[in-house]
């Protein structure tokens, strides 16, 4: 029986050693003084260094000076007794070339007692240039999509404004015929400010103009939205009772608040509640605009502000991010809370500066 254990757990070594030996990822054993006791084949092949120059150095002496505090940290975190897993580290070359390593520390014990580490480093350098060039295409694709995007809406921006001005000029004269087709006037009217509410996403969103400043009541902003461009019909508005004065730019705050009505007026499927605060917390003001409506689901709460993101046939989904630039340009932030069933509320923060 002893020389069936004995074989067992001699045929087990050699399979662990043979894996240790020749697997791709970068393995190497070290003591309790952070020195390297032995490495394999892949480790001192990719620094460039032979087997024998490797053992007795350092673990600080292969790593990039970028990350000496990150490895000091991992050391110091297996040596008392918590393995490290998944840390990103920048490894030196013989040549002085680096490259990026996965790294993940098992503690190595003998009797029970910890005597050193047994380190396994993946390789990731060509992964995370990838990655980077990867987002380096995406933003330029971006800018280019941006750029068209704002070409486009600057161009239909002109004839759309003499569409919008002659129609107005009709309803002014006094004419049998602009009567009977008052209401075909009015839908054209609607369909004129929607078209114009998303030009103007669009160009606020790829062109965003510096902010101008000027001291201005949150309530009478909000209210001119209501009365002015939205008026829902079947929508009970409860307004806030207090006001707050605030150093702002009141058009691009204007955009804010009509998205964000707008938004939880369609979310309610123009039908519902709206309930609107305003709160002073020392040098900031406090906005929430709470909704009826169903609330958001799970699944896309992650994409709410993610630009060109929309759950409508109808819309740019530039509507949420262009209300988070313009926020953050303000130095306030914007967030929400939503619960299925019982609506959403969203929440902005804004410095009320010097006043």
């Amino acid at each position: 029986m002893s020389d069936k254990l004995d074989y067992f757990h001699t045929t087990n070594m050699d399979i662990y050693r043979e894996l240790y030996e020749n697997s791709l990822i970068l393995f190497r054993t070290t003591n309790l003084k952070g020195e390297i006791i032995n490495c394999n084949k892949a480790y001192s092949d990719t620094l460039g260094y032979t087997k024998n120059e490797i053992i007795g150095q350092s673990i600080f002496s292969h790593t990039a000076k970028e990350s000496l505090d990150e490895m000091n940290d991992m050391f110091n975190t297996w040596k008392s007794g918590v393995a490290v897993s998944n840390r990103e580290i920048w490894l030196k070359k013989k040549n002085d070339d680096e490259i990026l390593g996965l790294f993940s520390a098992n503690n190595l014990y003998d009797d029970g007692v910890l005597v050193g580490s047994n380190t396994a480093i993946q390789d990731i350098t060509e992964i995370t240039m990838l990655k980077k060039e990867f987002k380096t295409l995406k933003r330029k694709r971006q800018e280019i999509m941006g750029e068209l995007s704002g070409r486009i809406a600057h161009d239909l921006k002109n004839p759309l404004s003499v569409i919008k001005n002659s129609i107005q000029i009709m309803q002014m004269k006094d004419d049998l015929l602009v009567q009977k087709h008052l209401s075909l006037f009015k839908a054209i009217d609607r369909s004129i400010f929607r078209m114009d509410h998303q030009i103007n996403q669009v160009l606020d969103f790829v062109n965003p103009k510096p902010l101008n400043r000027n001291v201005c009541s949150i309530k009478k902003i909000i209210e001119c939205i209501i009365n002015d461009v939205i008026n829902p019909e079947n929508v009970a508005i409860e307004l806030p009772k207090n006001d707050a004065m605030i150093s702002c730019d009141k058009e691009k705050l204007e955009i804010v608040f009509e998205n964000l009505l707008l938004n939880a007026i369609q979310a309610m499927g123009g039908n519902g509640t709206l309930d609107i605060s305003l709160e002073e917390i020392q040098s900031y003001i406090k906005i929430q605009i709470k909704d009826s409506g169903p609330g958001i689901p799970n699944e896309l709460i992650p994409k709410i502000f993610d630009p060109l993101f929309t759950t409508r046939q109808i819309g740019t989904g530039l509507g949420l991010p262009s209300c988070k630039t313009i926020i953050e340009q303000h130095g306030g932030n914007i967030s929400f809370e939503t619960k299925i069933g019982h609506g959403t509320i969203f929440e902005i923060s804004l410095p009320r500066h010097s006043l």
